[in-house]
């Protein structure tokens, strides 16, 4: 544990002599960087290990971490070789907190412990996931930055209770609950593999709620990762994916299209006519010929049609 505190230390400080001491310098030397933002970075043997590092550390490419605390250490030592896996949470300059699974293997060699391979993984998308929750399969709140609790204060459809995610109105909280369930059928790697593999896409599940006394449609998207379930409470790249395809499949003309769009957004039919610059009969001629062409009758199937194409 005293060789990997100074691998960090020497790595933060940009040392990279001391950081090359706590290596195993030859062939053997591995490391792996997975990230769900990032993909997978694999440097094997130590030439391709060693100009790497020394590269980054020359162009001032590591980052000021602090607050380092590992946490579920365990270490597996047979004859001179150390097995140690670990969680780590970090702490960096602009604030942001990692989390990784860490995993290193160690030899040693006249008793002195070095590193011969390193890997770890990086849970989640550090940056977007800031305006995200992230929940267990029963609602149970694991995550919830400033940012995203901000959001969901505005979501109409959403509430935290006693630390558990809910919608606001028992009809609305099945569907909740429902789409939770489901979502969590696609925790484990190999189950959202097999969704991936079929579908071609990753999980994404649209619960749309229903409609507010004012008409606005209620929306959230739940989608899986990293074994959890991350709650969008606003509109995403995906959404508008969909919509794309659902303006080829129904026939949708640009007029329809952009109407359609502001009442998935949560828009009422009034509000939608105010942001596109039309008039209510206008918007209301396009919401009855966008009824013909889809075959609902309703706001809320429309939301739910819509977003259950692509």
């Amino acid at each position: 544990m005293d060789v990997l505190k100074r691998e960090t230390d020497m790595f933060v400080r940009q040392d990279f002599d001391g950081w090359a001491e706590c290596w195993v310098q030859d062939a053997r030397a591995r490391e792996v960087c997975v990230s769900s933002s990032f993909g997978a970075t694999v440097l094997e043997g130590w030439e391709s290990l060693s100009r790497y590092m020394q590269n980054v550390m020359a162009n001032g490419a590591t980052y000021e971490i602090s607050d380092i605390q590992r946490l579920n250490v365990n270490v597996t030592v047979s004859g001179n070789i150390a097995h140690v896996v670990y969680d780590e949470t970090s702490r960096h300059a602009n604030g942001r907190i990692e989390n990784t699974f860490e995993t290193r293997v160690l030899e040693r060699s006249d008793g002195i412990w070095r590193i011969l391979y390193a890997s770890f993984v990086l849970r989640g998308h550090q940056q977007i996931d800031a305006s995200r929750l992230a929940v267990d399969a029963k609602g149970k709140i694991l995550c919830a930055p400033d940012e995203a609790r901000k959001k969901l204060e505005n979501h109409k459809g959403l509430q935290i209770s006693n630390n558990r995610l809910r919608a606001t109105r028992p009809s609305w909280d099945k569907l909740l609950q429902a789409g939770l369930e489901c979502a969590a059928e696609q925790h484990g790697y190999f189950q959202h593999y097999r969704y991936i593999s079929e579908s071609g896409r990753s999980f994404r599940f649209p619960v749309v709620f229903g409609e507010t006394d004012e008409g606005n449609v209620i929306v959230c998207v739940l989608f899986v990762r990293d074994g959890l379930t991350f709650v969008e409470t606003e509109s995403d790249g995906d959404v508008e994916a969909r919509m794309t395809v659902a303006k080829t499949i129904f026939g949708l003309s640009e007029g329809q299209m952009s109407l359609a769009y502001r009442i998935v957004q949560g828009d009422n039919l009034i509000a939608a006519s105010e942001e596109l610059g039309i008039s209510k009969n206008t918007a209301r001629t396009h919401l009855s010929r966008i009824y013909e062409k889809t075959g609902v009758n309703s706001q809320t199937a429309l939301v739910r049609t819509l977003l259950s194409v692509g």
